[in-house]
């Protein structure tokens, strides 16, 4: 029984199966021929990906044929920017100026049959005495891939786990992860993702917070309602336009008094149209008679 319990905990304890990287793409970034001109091409690029896809722990990249069974993904990387820029210490004199060279990528992984992450970094290097700016590219890209890949090796990593986990997250220290958990939530659409949703209403990260909104708007429970309307008061109104919208879709009692007292009474002309038609689509949904079941 104690070998039992052993081998149960160590395989309860097993790595997580990494996803097999099947190709690496270029996307739309810089023009080839600008990039060649700092001395980068594609081809290097992609391998600098694949190379932190690898090193991120997350991702299995093969030399040749991947494993015949496991999750595999598809990839894609873009050189968003790259140029040189001088700065100076804090406070210091002109020559403690530094000239680096500063990139910016983008990197996507798509499991094959499922949702797919983007993730954005920035990285600079600084250009060493009588090194060319191209060895300064070079390593900027390579750090900026890094960067990246560790991201997106956390959010497939966040849609492995079980819901209890990923709700756990939600409270993460690390907006990124807070993030994550919101869009698998999002996607699950369990009901009991809720409450700690509505709490993230209140996150101090402004990107996490506008992702709760719409993992609420996906799993439509009334729950959400009156926090949602709390959340528009004293808010610009393209994002009351966008909640009202959602706050319809959800519907209820709350959501239809809310509604008509936007559509009638707020001081912007789109907030009182987005209301509008909310409210409508609201009022059609509600009177619209019941499909029967299948086969009654």
């Amino acid at each position: 029984m104690l070998l039992l319990a052993l081998l149960g905990a160590a395989a309860g304890c097993r790595r997580p199966e990494r996803c097999a990287v099947i190709g690496m793409t270029l996307g739309a970034g810089l023009p080839p021929r600008q990039m060649e001109e700092m001395g980068l091409d594609g081809e290097s690029l992609r391998h600098a990906a694949l190379a932190a896809l690898g090193e991120s722990g997350g991702f299995l990249v093969p030399e040749r044929q991947p494993p015949d069974a496991g999750p595999r993904c598809r990839a894609s990387v873009a050189l968003l920017d790259a140029r040189l820029a001088t700065r100076r210490a804090p406070d210091g004199p002109p020559e403690s100026a530094v000239t680096r060279l500063e990139v910016a990528l983008e990197m996507q992984v798509e499991p094959v049959g499922g949702e797919g992450f983007a993730e954005s970094a920035r990285w600079g290097e600084p250009i060493r005495a009588g090194e060319p700016p191209a060895a300064a590219l070079r390593r900027a890209v390579s750090g900026a891939a890094g960067k990246a890949a560790a991201a997106l090796a956390m959010a497939m990593a966040e849609t492995r786990k079980p819901d209890v986990e990923v709700i756990r997250d939600l409270d993460s220290g690390d907006p990124r992860q807070r993030d994550y958990a919101v869009r698998v939530l999002a996607d699950r659409r369990n009901p009991a993702a809720v409450p700690r949703l509505v709490a993230r209403l209140k996150d101090p990260d402004p990107a996490v917070v506008e992702r709760a909104v719409g993992a609420l708007g996906q799993i439509r429970d009334p729950r959400a309602v009156v926090p949602l309307i709390e959340l528009t008061y004293r808010r610009e109104p393209p994002f009351v336009a966008q909640v009202a919208r959602i706050i319809g879709d959800i519907g209820g009692a709350e959501a239809e008094a809310f509604l008509a007292t936007l559509a009638s009474g707020h001081a912007d002309a789109g907030v009182r149209r987005a209301a509008r038609e909310a409210l409508d689509d609201l009022r059609r949904g509600r009177a619209a008679p019941e499909r029967p079941d299948a086969g009654i």
